[in-house]
């Protein structure tokens, strides 16, 4: 299977039919973001005010991706582990 910069496929054999969003959760979970998902999530974890969620944009190079692999062996808060453990340990 052939992917072009955009991790899209060019066969139609592929897993991802065009340029999709995935949420992935901090146990690895993996699912195409939507408003319904979004929805689905929220209710899930009990959100009630919207003002305490915040988004995290993270720099994925080989040693994240390293450490990524590392923790899924070891735990179930894969990302906290690996990008939140690391901002705290910078702030300490």
């Amino acid at each position: 299977m052939n992917t072009g910069a955009a991790g899209v496929s060019s066969s139609s054999n592929g897993f991802v039919q065009g340029v999709v969003t995935y949420t992935v959760m901090d146990d690895m979970t993996v699912f195409p973001m939507s408003s319904i998902s979004s929805i689905t999530m929220l209710n899930t974890f009990a959100v009630r005010d919207l003002g305490v969620l915040r988004e995290k944009t993270v720099q994925l190079g080989h040693t994240e991706g390293l450490a990524i692999l590392r923790a899924s062996l070891q735990s179930k808060t894969v990302l906290s582990d690996v990008f939140l453990a690391r901002r705290h340990a910078r702030l300490a």
